[in-house]
Parts: C-alpha cells; structure tokens; sequence
C-alpha cells in the first residue's frame, strides 16, 4: 500500500515537473520568436531610413518622420549609440541630443523607471552618452529617496550627477549610500571630470580613508610630475596609516624622483616588508652613496620579493652590477649571492 502510494505521488511529481519544464521551454521560445520580430523590424528600419538620418545629422536635412512607437525609439536610439561610438563629431552630438530631448522624453523616462534593472543601466549609460540632461531630476530622485539599487546601477548614477549635479555628488562621494570600497572609487575617478581630481587632491586629509587611498592609485598612474605634486606625497610620509604609506611609497616608486633621501631612510629598516619593497624601487633612481648601503641592506631581507628587488635596482645602477659581484664572491649570506647570481645572469 505504501510502495503504490510513493509510486502515484512520484508520477504525479514527474507529470509536474514535465510541465513545468514544458512551460519554460514555450516560454523561452516566446520570448526568442518576440526577440527576433523585434530585431527584424529594427532592421527594416535601419535599411529604410539610414540615408535619411544620415541626411539629417550630417548635411542638416529635415526629416520626413517622426518615431511612433517603442520599436521605432529603440530603432533611433541604437542609430544613435553607433554614430556617436564611431563619430567624434560634436555637431553630430548636438543634434543626437537635442532630438532626443524633443522627440523621446517619454521613452527614455519610462525606461527611467523600469523595474527591469537592465533596462535602467542601459538608460543611465545613454543619459551620459546621449547628454539626456532632462532625466537628471529623476535620477536625483531616486538617489535621495530609495536604496533598492545594487552597485553597478549606483556608480553610473553617480557619474550622471557628477556631470550635472557637483553638490550632491559631493555628498555621496563622502558619505555614500552604498559602501564603495577602493577599486570602486577608482572606477568613479577614471570616469569623472579632471576638476574633481583638483579638488580631492586639494582636499585631501578630509577625504574618507577609502578615498585616499583609491587616489594615490589614480595619481600614480600619472605621467605629469612636478616638484608640487611631489611635495604633496612626500607630506604624506609621516601618516600614520601604514597603508597609505604603502601607496604613497608605490606613486613615488612610479615617478622615478625624489627630493631627499633621508626623507625616505627609516623605510629600508620598516617593520612592512611593503614599505621594504617599495624603498628597494625608490633606490634604483637615486644615485647617492647610502642608497648604495641601503640597497645591500635589502639584498639580505628576510623577504625573497625585497631582495629580488634590491637587486633588480642595483643590477641598472651605475656601481650595481661590481656591488652584486662583490655579494656573490663574499658568500657572507647565501640567500643573498643567490639572488645576485640569478639577477646577473638576466643582466
């Protein structure tokens, strides 16, 4: 009686899922049928009006229509997105965005607010792209009022308000609503204005730890150093914060000059072997007699990534390759000639 009944009740859990299966697979067809009319039409329309756009934005001659549906906008907006992804032309921009903000408002702002997160990343990125300065209010909004976005959506907002809003984008920046952790912030400082750069750096010590360090990073990729800028990571030397240190430390070593070496000389004895690794960089530019001294020193570290270092730097120095001979014949530290004699044989 019991194995009959585990027997109807398994059919009856198979016939289920068979449905349920069933109903997916027809779904899924729907749904690519519905994707592919879609993209026919775009096509029909890309054939039939390409001349006439083309007409329109270039030489500046009217248009005999005008969008009459969500397909036809969609049509319009990828027609958009490729000329200006392949034209650097700013009359072309104008037009694309003065067009969209008089013909497809009411498009753009239902995508606005689509509860389709994908439908609104693309719409953030064609506000920044397209210059659709008439949804800015609405993203505003949904900045100051809701917290139901995830970090994607959350970042291209905060590149849409940098454009148009410095004040509130201030305000996330210092206290967002979502925590941004360093590699965020850099994604944030590669996309926005170079005068917010000027600020933060201008502003430095009120900036939140995370912050600080992201713009060390994007600073150090910077090829424009001058005795000013220098200076200003040099101040940071003293911090007390043992990774900003590091990251100061690594712009510097990206620089190839410094302004004193004894600003520098408590880091060969750190208790960091990052700050160890950092100085080993720093002194393959420095030409003086104790970066000599220091540079021996870190040959015999306790850190095979110090002393590999240390030798890279003496190995392109003027003196480096007799000081790495010397080491080698010495035999005094055997991890030390090791890693001389490896680095000699790359020279």
């Amino acid at each position: 009686m019991i194995d009959r009944q585990f027997l109807i009740g398994a059919v009856i859990v198979g016939i289920t899922m068979l449905i349920v299966i069933f109903c997916i697979f027809m779904y899924l067809v729907f749904k690519g049928m519905e994707r592919d009319r879609i993209n026919d039409k775009l096509n029909a329309y890309f054939e039939q009006y390409k001349t006439e756009w083309y007409n329109y934005l270039v030489y500046n001659e009217p248009l005999n229509h005008r969008p009459e549906n969500n397909i036809t906008m969609k049509a319009i907006d990828h027609l958009f997105v490729s000329y200006l992804t392949t034209l650097n032309n700013e009359k072309i921009h104008r037009e694309i965005s003065e067009y969209a903000s008089l013909n497809m408002q009411n498009y753009y702002i239902e995508q606005i607010k689509s509860r389709d997160r994908s439908v609104r990343l693309n719409v953030l990125q064609r506000t920044l792209l397209l210059e659709l300065d008439f949804l800015v209010p609405i993203i505003e909004r949904h900045l100051k009022n809701k917290r139901d976005y995830e970090m994607e959506e959350y970042l291209l907002m905060l590149r849409v308000v940098a454009k148009y809003n410095q004040n509130l984008f201030y305000a996330h920046v210092y206290q967002p609503k979502l925590p941004l952790n360093d590699y965020e912030y850099k994604l944030l400082l590669s996309t926005i204005d170079e005068g917010y750069i000027d600020y933060f750096t201008n502003h430095f010590d009120a900036l939140p730890i995370v912050l600080k360090l992201a713009l060390l990073d994007y600073l150090s990729l910077s090829t424009n150093v001058s005795n000013d800028s220098l200076s200003f990571y040099e101040r940071l030397l003293t911090s007390d914060n043992k990774e900003l240190r590091i990251r100061v430390l690594k712009a510097i070593a990206s620089f190839g000059m410094i302004s004193d070496l004894q600003l520098y000389e408590r880091f060969v004895a750190s208790a960091s072997w990052e700050e160890r690794l950092m100085m080993a960089k720093i002194l393959r530019f420095v030409k003086e007699e104790k970066s000599y001294q220091a540079l021996e020193l870190l040959i015999a570290d306790s850190n095979w990534q110090v002393r590999r270092q240390a030798a890279l730097s003496l190995l392109n120095m003027p003196k480096g390759q007799v000081i790495l001979q010397q080491i080698i014949d010495s035999k005094k530290d055997l991890y030390a000639a090791d890693i001389a004699r490896e680095v000699m044989k790359l020279g």
